[in-house]
């Protein structure tokens, strides 16, 4: 009895090793499909358009819009041409849009394959210079004379180049007036105050008041009329003192008022020292005049 040959399998159905093959690709085949993906990703990146923020190195934030294909090297080239600024001394710093974290990219690296959000355009610092403190220039100062508690004076050594406000500290100390009470006039006559904001040089002075309005109830009146007052009587005092040394030297030697006070005055003391003046010495070494010739007394009538 002959046996019937078994019937082919229809064509439509794949045989159970092809199935089986299709339902599970080798790993092979599965990452080239995944490296596809992912360049048709990054062409998408690259192919769009990129907006960021310019940050430029005066800190002026600018709107751009460049095309993802280009490379940050370009990207830099551009920016700096666009901004008139030199390639060679800049560079990019790259910020991401989600963190803000500085993104590392080559100068080839494409833009677009990068999520950038913000670009700083950074001037670059030299090598020596980074590596070499710079020598410290001596900051300029000058004495500045400082008027206070009306008949006061003291020097303090200030830069003339920053703000009053700044060298209130270093007055305040000599003068050992409160910061708190402290007011910079002009003078102590007009009693105008000084801009705290402006420094000698631009006030062009080298001079000024300190008034303490604890210590000193009335700014103007009495700082003026005490300043006033105070300067006439030291004029008068040494044009009193000179008329007086001249009178004496000069037109009566021979007097003897002047000279029981001189002989008085001891031999410490001479009237040039009293007058504040020095005396001249031709004089010191000329002789004492003779005694006063005595003259008869007439009794009275």
């Amino acid at each position: 009895k002959k046996m019937k040959a078994r019937a082919p399998p229809p064509p439509n159905q794949p045989s159970a090793a092809s199935r089986i093959h299709s339902e599970h690709k080798s790993p092979a085949e599965t990452a080239v499909i995944s490296d596809q993906n992912l360049v048709s990703m990054k062409e998408n990146m690259i192919n769009r358009l990129v907006d960021f923020t310019v940050i430029l190195p005066s800190g002026l934030e600018q709107k751009c819009t460049v095309q993802g294909s280009k490379a940050v090297m370009d990207v830099l080239v551009d920016l700096c041409s666009q901004y008139r600024l030199n390639p060679s001394q800049h560079s990019l710093e790259l910020k991401s849009s989600g963190t803000q974290q500085v993104l590392s990219y080559k100068p080839n690296t494409l833009i677009g394959a990068l999520d950038v959000q913000t670009v700083l355009l950074k001037e670059k610092i030299p090598e020596e210079k980074a590596k070499r403190p710079l020598p410290r220039v001596p900051e300029k100062s000058v004495r500045l004379v400082v008027n206070y508690l009306k008949t006061q004076k003291a020097v303090v050594r200030v830069s003339p180049e920053v703000p009053l406000h700044n060298i209130i500290p270093a007055i305040c100390e000599k003068c050992e007036v409160s910061q708190e009470h402290i007011v910079l006039l002009r003078d102590g006559i007009t009693g105008e105050e000084l801009e705290l904001t402006k420094s000698l040089e631009e006030l062009g002075i080298k001079e000024l008041y300190a008034w303490d309005r604890k210590k000193e109830p009335n700014r103007k009146a009495s700082v003026s009329s005490d300043a006033i007052e105070k300067e006439k009587t030291r004029l008068l005092g040494l044009f009193n003192a000179d008329r007086r040394s001249s009178k004496g030297f000069s037109t009566a030697p021979n007097s003897p008022s002047v000279n029981s006070r001189s002989s008085s005055l001891g031999s410490s003391l001479s009237l040039g020292n009293i007058s504040g003046m020095t005396a001249n010495p031709e004089v010191k070494k000329r002789r004492a005049p003779p005694p006063p010739v005595a003259t008869p007394v007439l009794p009275s009538a």
